[in-house]
């Protein structure tokens, strides 16, 4: 099970893995993600199949005048209709909208994340609609049959039902501080030990990762050695916290150490982008108390649940929650440390910038 195609916004589509296209996908994942800047001003479907082209089925997905997100999937005399809210009126960043089915379960899932402002809402169905061979070359190779709004950035379609939640934002290779001495992230199993700031050795509850295509917000980051006290370069999505301390941090914010989404952190000086590429596979380490952990020599967070684990089906959705029961997922995560908005971390940037200071962890 894997992602089979993607769409950027070049209009350029991308296969994934050798495999021929199944004539039905009787299960799988549909991610797309939108420019919340131009997403405001919508009025036309943001994706659909055109009616009648190459004989597909139905697939739109358009904005109510309610500001609800709708997804009407149709094949022959089989409908499946969900709607889900968007919460609090978006501004700029990313929307990814995520929609599992499940023939077999009769079971359709679409999830909404609001990358600015870090919310994740859900609408299940006791329905689902199989996604054709002709809807995939209509919607990810057809020039004309597909028609696609300014705002998407760009969709992507697997035959696995993929994790929603919080992004696993390391290399596999990483090094995290165990009491033993370092190690790679991705040979870390459930109830090995490592190193966190303020707790002293914790045992992990969960070391796990995920695919994904390394583009939009699953864009990977570089952030070079040796700033933000790391010993060699740390590969980290966009939303990976990175803890800052020092004497901008003290002045700015009044506090010895602060939280800051790798995102915010790009200055083309420091830290780059990775060019957009193929599939990159990520991990993390879940432990019962959310702390900050070294990779790299670089203080960093572990993976936050925050309450997801007091909803059972939200919580199944996730990452770690796919493998462990969500009785056995920690209850109760809450950040450990302030964690800057998007301003103020543009301004810490800007005071580092001007004092030519690395960042220190």
């Amino acid at each position: 099970m894997s992602w089979l195609a993607l769409r950027g916004s070049d209009g350029i589509a991308r296969r994934y893995g050798a495999a021929h296209l199944p004539d039905s996908l009787e299960r799988g994942t549909f991610v797309v993600e939108l420019d919340l800047s131009q997403f405001a001003h919508v009025s036309a479907p943001a994706l659909r199949i055109t009616p009648g082209a190459e004989n597909a089925g139905i697939f739109t997905l358009e904005r109510m005048a309610d500001g609800r997100m709708h997804l009407l999937r149709g094949q022959g005399q089989d409908v499946s209709d969900l709607s889900i809210g968007l919460g609090r009126e978006p501004v700029s960043g990313w929307l990814r909208l995520t929609y599992h089915w499940d023939t077999q379960c009769r079971r359709s899932l679409l999830t909404s994340e609001n990358q600015t402002a870090n919310t994740l809402r859900q609408r299940e169905i006791a329905d689902a609609v199989p996604l054709s061979y002709k809807d995939v070359r209509t919607l990810f190779i057809s020039q004309n049959g597909c028609q696609r709004h300014a705002s998407i950035g760009w969709f992507a379609l697997g035959d696995h039902l993929q994790p929603v939640g919080a992004t696993p934002g390391l290399a596999g290779s990483t090094m995290i501080a165990t009491p033993q001495g370092p190690r790679p992230l991705k040979t870390l199993s459930a109830g090995d030990m490592v190193l966190t700031a303020d707790d002293g050795p914790q045992p992990v509850v969960w070391q796990g990762g995920v695919s994904v295509p390394s583009i939009g917000a699953f864009r990977l980051i570089r952030l070079l050695a040796p700033y933000f006290g790391s010993s060699r370069d740390l590969l980290v999505q966009p939303g990976q916290h990175i803890a800052l301390s020092g004497t901008e941090v003290e002045y700015l914010f009044g506090e010895d150490e602060v939280l800051v989404e790798a995102r915010h952190l790009v200055d083309d000086q420091t830290a780059f982008w990775e060019p957009e590429g193929p599939l990159v596979h990520c991990h993390s380490l879940l432990l019962e108390n959310h702390s900050l952990i070294q990779a790299n020599g670089c203080w960093v967070d572990s993976h936050f649940m925050g309450h997801i684990a007091k909803n059972p089906d939200l919580a199944r959705t996730t990452a770690p929650g796919a493998v462990i029961k969500a009785r056995d997922l920690p209850r109760h995560h809450t950040p450990v440390r302030r964690e800057l908005l998007a301003f103020e971390a543009q301004t810490l940037g800007l005071a580092r910038l001007r004092s030519r200071a690395p960042y220190a962890a």
